[in-house]
């Protein structure tokens, strides 16, 4: 017959029919935000190896400007292989790899490429001393001559009032 005990049975089989409808359904709602995420990292993996290489297609532009359709086509290669989860350095390899090394838009930071990033900062700590060192030997030769005695000869007065003739005569020509 129907005892107490059979009801609470009913009871906590409806229950867990709902706990496992709860989690079902979390579990659906979660899946695509789980997949947004995924979509945003490839994405953002995909823009950050776009924006190492240059074009081969349209020389002298990033691979990110390119208008031409072969471009679009390897930008589209480039997504494929983020979604797929290869990671930004793999995939500048693999297209380096294709396409060859002149295409790098950044220089490796080893070798060869480790030149031109040190080139500037050398360039401007040089021409930073360079210049120091002329402002010393200007400083150390003392004022201009015409500045120490503070008044102008005759002679340089004449060549003045001359040079001055000459410009306002040129300035009402105009």
């Amino acid at each position: 017959m129907n005892s107490p005990l059979e009801g609470r049975k009913v009871r906590l089989r409806g229950l867990r029919g709902l706990g496992f409808l709860a989690v079902a359904l979390m579990l659906v709602v979660a899946a695509p935000l789980a997949g947004q995420a995924t979509e945003d990292q490839a994405r953002k993996t995909a823009d950050a190896a776009i924006s190492r290489l240059r074009s081969p297609y349209c020389p002298g532009l990033m691979l990110e400007v390119c208008p031409s359709s072969p471009a679009e086509a390897l930008r589209d290669s480039i997504r494929v292989m983020a979604a797929q989860g290869r990671s930004a350095e793999a995939i500048v390899e693999d297209v380096l790899a294709r396409h060859g090394e002149e295409w790098r838009a950044v220089p490796k930071r080893s070798g060869a490429g480790l030149l031109a990033w040190l080139i500037l900062p050398l360039a401007l700590v040089v021409g930073g001393l360079v210049l120091w060192g002329r402002v010393k030997v200007m400083r150390s030769q003392g004022p201009a001559p015409a500045a120490v005695g503070g008044a102008m000869s005759e002679e340089e007065r004449t060549r003045l009032a001359a040079a001055l003739r000459e410009f306002e005569t040129a300035e009402q020509a105009v």
